[in-house]
């Protein structure tokens, strides 16, 4: 989160209302906003093709494509992204500045290349028609770009212009979708997968531009990063591992019973991914909130703490900034807990009300439940991995996030054995199991915070 927090303690340290929803407003946008994008998008062209009432298979393709490029362009990026976050802020502390633009076209090229391979597999063995292909394609590539770029957003300073050019896809989006149903209602598929290409490539290249226009020195050492997969290779393991334990009960129950087979290209489960979908919209309070609270509340008591280490501070300074950074630390993970419990019930009595509008009923509904309990769950074992990364704890972060994808494998494989009236519970026992265990795993650490802190320095430098 590079460069972010200077800009919310500006906007916190303002009075009244306005400043506090703008710093707000600036959290959700770099820590949620490609989620949301996607959303708006997509729940605005499936209410436009209810509307029209296009085929039942139709509209599915279309949600397929969406969901299969969504999915799989995170789960590519998801390890190098983190890695490539730890080169920007290094970067960013050394003042080595001509760095980070060269590494962020270092990086593309590394991520697309990785995923046009794997996608055109995809796509070439595919009997759905040509076109559908290229635009599906298209947008699964660009949804790349998009979540290489928004590692670097943080560091952007005016957040306007970030939001403006979320805001422009969204709109652009939605426009084109209107107006091609309005021209031609012939494979509505094409020309709604063709409205979000073009907005979301809009969206891309405004933030390339912004990023290019921000960091505007480069060097030719486009790939120096990739000696931080040497240097930290668990950083690429933790992310990797979260982001496919977060998908990985949905692709199991892709090939369950409850799965369909579309134009025979992509399995789904649509009575279990629709209560999924839904259920972790619930978790971006959390995300923004750890986002507000470790930038603005946190990190000034985490600095004061290795600052008096590094700079000779004294046993009595050192040892009371310690006291302070783990009060602040607990009191800020309490506050985060309390603001995801307040969204978890509001989303438990709202889904009773408005789901069911939207054709979620019976066994779904009951999912959507579970599975949002299991998502404040995952929420509080997402903010106790980032924590312990903020320690470099790095072997108790890949240590969570592994129990966590394989006890969503085996848990959600044993409630397809036990059955409907326990669907979601097996991605709720993983999120619980995990969470657990980060909260012990911190709580440990934290304990022997100086024994970490001293003890794993070498003792001779090298």
């Amino acid at each position: 989160m590079a460069g972010i927090g200077f800009e919310l303690k500006k906007l916190f340290n303002k009075k009244g209302y306005f400043y506090s929803s703008r710093a707000y407003i600036y959290s959700t946008i770099v820590s949620a906003a490609p989620l949301i994008l996607c959303t708006l998008m997509v729940t605005f062209i499936q209410l436009l093709l209810t509307f029209i009432k296009v085929p039942f298979m139709e509209g599915q393709l279309f949600l397929a494509s969406v969901v299969y490029a969504f999915i799989f362009s995170q789960i590519i990026t998801s390890g190098f992204t983190m890695v490539i976050t730890r080169y920007i802020s290094d970067r960013l502390f050394s003042k080595e500045y001509d760095y980070i633009l060269s590494s962020l076209y270092g990086v593309l090229t590394l991520t697309l290349a990785v995923g046009a391979l794997i996608g055109g597999v995809f796509y070439y063995i595919s009997p759905i028609e040509i076109n559908i292909k290229i635009a599906s394609y298209v947008l699964y590539m660009e949804l790349i770009m998009l979540w290489v770029e928004f590692v670097y957003l943080s560091a952007l300073k005016d957040y306007t212009k970030v939001a403006k050019a979320f805001f422009i896809g969204v709109a652009v989006t939605m426009m084109l979708a209107f107006l091609f149903i309005k021209i031609n209602t012939l494979n509505i598929v094409l020309y709604m997968l063709l409205a979000m290409d073009i907005g979301i490539f809009i969206t891309v290249i405004m933030l390339l531009y912004y990023i290019e226009k921000f960091f505007n020195v480069e060097n030719n050492k486009y790939f120096d990063f990739i000696r931080y997969f040497k240097r930290y290779p668990s950083l690429f393991l933790i992310n990797l591992s979260y982001t496919l334990g977060i998908y990985i009960h949905n692709i199991i129950f892709w090939n369950s019973k409850l799965g369909v087979s579309i134009y025979n290209t992509y399995r789904y489960a649509p009575l279990y991914d629709v209560a999924v979908f839904y259920a972790f919209l619930s978790g971006i309070p959390s995300i923004v909130t750890f986002v507000v609270s470790v930038e603005t509340s946190f990190y000034d008591k985490y600095k004061m703490y290795y600052g008096f280490i590094t700079n000779g501070g004294n046993f009595r300074d050192i040892q009371r900034a310690k006291n302070d950074m783990t009060n602040t630390l607990w009191r800020e993970i309490l506050h985060i807990m309390q603001i995801q419990l307040v969204f978890t019930i509001l989303f438990l009595l709202l889904g009773k009300i408005i789901l069911p509008r939207f054709g979620v009923i019976g066994i779904s509904l009951d999912m959507f439940n579970i599975l949002v309990i299991g998502v404040y769950c995952n929420m509080m074992m997402l903010v106790f991995v980032l924590l312990q990364l903020y320690f470099d704890d790095r072997k108790g972060a890949l240590m969570v996030t592994s129990i966590f994808i394989l006890s969503n494998i085996i848990l959600t494989i044993c409630t397809l054995f036990l059955g409907t009236n326990y669907y979601g519970f097996g991605f709720f026992g993983a999120a619980f199991i995990s969470a657990t265990i980060g909260f012990l795993r911190l709580s440990l650490f934290m304990r022997d915070i100086d024994y970490h802190t001293f003890c794993s320095q070498p003792v001779i430098s090298k």
